[in-house]
């Protein structure tokens, strides 16, 4: 489990290297929160609270933050005025997408420099297939110093 560990930090940090002088500065639950949006579109506080593990609270306070900078927006939820809805600001979703286009990859053979082009290939491949079986689709997450469920 340990390797499995220490692999998840390594990619994070290649991830986090690869967005270079240009990323920006968030708090952790603050990522995760974006994360969440892009990946679900917009959502409840409680139901980003529950894909990410992240507590409630925190969750609120992140996003908080983030409509301070005005990356996202609040609204009552129409169905129950009780919920908040938060959803990504245009420019930030535009951002995004223009970001992530193509990046990925560049990064990983950047990292990769000890693997010749096919072996490399080979990995980002596998990295790829990695994600659609781990990643894709899959709606309750847990990240490490979350609620415990």
């Amino acid at each position: 489990m340990s390797d499995l560990y220490q692999l998840g930090r390594r990619l994070a940090e290649i991830a986090l290297d690869g967005m270079g002088a240009d990323a920006p500065d968030l708090a952790p639950g603050e990522f995760l929160v974006l994360q969440d949006l892009f990946l679900n579109g917009r959502s409840s506080v409680g139901d980003i609270a529950k894909r990410t593990g992240l507590a409630q609270s925190r969750v609120s306070t992140s996003v908080r933050s983030l409509v301070g900078r005005n990356w996202v927006i609040t609204a009552a939820d129409p169905a129950d005025k009780r919920k908040t809805l938060v959803d990504v600001t245009e420019p930030i979703r535009a951002a995004g997408q223009q970001r992530r286009a193509g990046r990925a990859d560049k990064t990983l053979t950047d990292a990769l420099t000890e693997a010749d082009d096919s072996e490399r290939a080979a990995l980002i491949t596998a990295l790829e297939r990695l994600h659609q079986l781990l990643v894709a689709g899959r709606t309750h997450r847990r990240f490490p110093d979350t609620v415990k469920r």
